[in-house]
């Protein structure tokens, strides 16, 4: 064979080479995508005080496990002490002006029906007193004076109801003033409750550098809480999701953990990035302006569930994730063995 002849066979060689290549990349892109750009993701809770004091108590370490409820740290309870037991000193006090005043109210109401019984008795003498008058029976003076009897006992019946009016406000008003002396009560006993912080939910501590003695302001993230919760984050091109759905069957490799593959799933794809986000600012649009022939390409970001335990990995932690939306496929064998392969090749790099 000539020379000639020699390269041309590689020449064909290598076009061929080419376009299996160029063949299985499209394919595998479109049917089977895999992507590096992946990380586990824990949620981090920043954890602040919600109310002001000095830090007096760290219960934990940096990287310590917790779990839901267990105490962080402790801030000087003292004035809270002290607010706490003067609402309650004055819940009492405010107890015992509504009782008081209930008190009265009972004493006026019982005034009242006193009064209206000795008017309705008087009035009742008064009408006798005019027949009798008016059958000569009874003198002129003796009616007057049973009606003005009758009259005095119901000014005095008006007299007790106006004092009842001026009762009712005084009890509606210490009424008030009790519910809230209770709500100031509830209020400062939970101001006490939370110079205790507590973990909301089960995690590790992380980049702990809280010391006692530092000067904590209500709302000031202290420390780090990263939860036990494990899902896995992908950035893949929008073409490459054409075919991938919720519950897309996933596999995924860790950098941390070479040679494993575990198993997961699509629970959602995130919906938009930050530069489809236009704010009415008021301003004209500024198109970008690019003299590139070929742009790159958007990526979407895939939320992944797995559906086996994983070993602890930090929060961020690189991973790759090949997705199979063509199960049962011979495409997706040719993917998992795609997978295996960069598995793999983890020991390495």
């Amino acid at each position: 064979m000539s020379a000639e002849q020699s390269f041309n066979r590689w020449v064909r060689i290598a076009l061929a080479a080419f376009g299996v290549l160029l063949v299985y990349f499209v394919l595998i892109d479109n049917y089977a995508p895999m992507t590096p750009q992946a990380q586990a993701h824990r949620p981090v809770l920043s954890v602040a005080p919600r109310v002001a004091g000095q830090v007096a108590q760290v219960a934990v370490t940096n990287n310590q496990p917790v779990a839901a409820g267990d105490l962080l740290f402790a801030l000087d309870d003292t004035d809270y002490r002290l607010a706490l037991a003067r609402a309650e000193l004055q819940q009492q006090l405010a107890a015992a002006d509504s009782e008081r005043q209930q008190a009265v109210m009972e004493t006026i109401k019982a005034e009242i029906e006193q009064a209206r019984l000795r008017a309705e008795e008087l009035a009742r003498e008064a009408s006798r007193m005019e027949r009798l008058h008016r059958l000569g029976h009874m003198s002129v003076q003796q009616a007057e004076q049973a009606r003005n009897q009758a009259q005095q006992a119901r000014s005095a019946l008006q007299a007790v109801e106006a004092r009842q009016q001026e009762a009712e406000q005084a009890l509606a008003a210490a009424t008030l003033a009790h519910e809230q002396a209770n709500n100031a009560y509830k209020q400062a006993r939970l101001a006490l409750q939370r110079t205790r912080v507590r973990a909301e939910l089960a995690g590790r501590v992380g980049n702990l550098q809280l010391q006692e003695g530092v000067q904590a302001r209500a709302g000031q993230p202290l420390l780090a809480l990263i939860s036990n919760e494990l899902t896995v984050i992908a950035d893949l091109r929008e073409k490459s999701l054409r075919h991938v759905t919720t519950g897309t069957e996933v596999g995924v490799v860790f950098d941390a953990l070479p040679g494993r593959i575990f198993d997961g799933h699509v629970s959602s794809i995130d919906s938009g990035v930050r530069q489809g986000q236009q704010p009415a600012d008021g301003q004209l649009v500024q198109p970008e302006n690019s003299d590139r022939w070929v742009r790159d390409a958007q990526r979407l970001r895939v939320h992944i569930a797995l559906d086996e335990p994983v070993p602890m990995l930090a929060t961020g932690a690189r991973a790759t994730v090949q997705l199979f939306p063509e199960a049962g496929s011979w495409l997706h064998g040719l993917g998992w063995a795609q997978l295996w392969l960069v598995s793999q090749f983890r020991y390495l790099y």
